[in-house]
């Protein structure tokens, strides 16, 4: 053997050399930098596997909190027709309440205005009856030629009663 590596021009000292400097090398590469390579490529795929799992949960997380929104979205928008229906029942019940009030105040206003006209119809009932008895008492005193002042005032009350019975 050591003719055949004489004839290829090996020198088999000079390789046995070679190989343990070969091996030398390649065990101060392996811990040096083989090894810390080896590491930061599992370091980052440990990352990315993580970053891929938080992806995952915070895609979970958003659905879930969209969920969550859609839900309070769809009670505000419940509670806000209820609020709505709420307020538009009390509108119509104090629509009602000053329609009443309203009815209530016209009839006291009728009440009012029906008396004031009773009471004008009364003062110019009076106020007839006063000119009738003056015409009368001026037609009695012609008729009888004596002096107004003089004619009697039952005889004007029976004149005025026979014509209010005549009406």
């Amino acid at each position: 053997m050591s003719e055949l590596f004489h004839k290829l021009g090996l020198d088999y000292k000079i390789l046995i050399a070679q190989i343990i400097n070969f091996l030398i090398v390649l065990t101060v590469l392996k811990f040096t930098v083989y090894q810390p390579l080896i590491d930061l490529l599992r370091k980052r795929r440990e990352k990315i596997e993580k970053g891929f799992k938080d992806s995952e949960e915070a895609t979970k997380k958003l659905n879930e909190i969209d969920l969550i929104c859609k839900e309070k979205i769809s009670l505000a928008e419940k509670e806000s027709i209820h609020i709505i229906s709420d307020v538009e029942m009390r509108a119509k019940k104090r629509d009602q309440e000053m329609l009443r009030i309203t009815k209530e105040k016209e009839a006291e206003i009728l009440s009012s205005a029906k008396k004031i006209a009773e009471h004008k119809q009364a003062e110019s009932e009076s106020l007839v009856y006063q000119q009738a008895i003056s015409l009368i008492r001026q037609t009695i005193a012609k008729a009888v030629s004596i002096n107004p002042a003089q004619v009697e005032e039952s005889l004007i009350n029976e004149a005025v009663k026979v014509l209010g019975k005549s009406k």
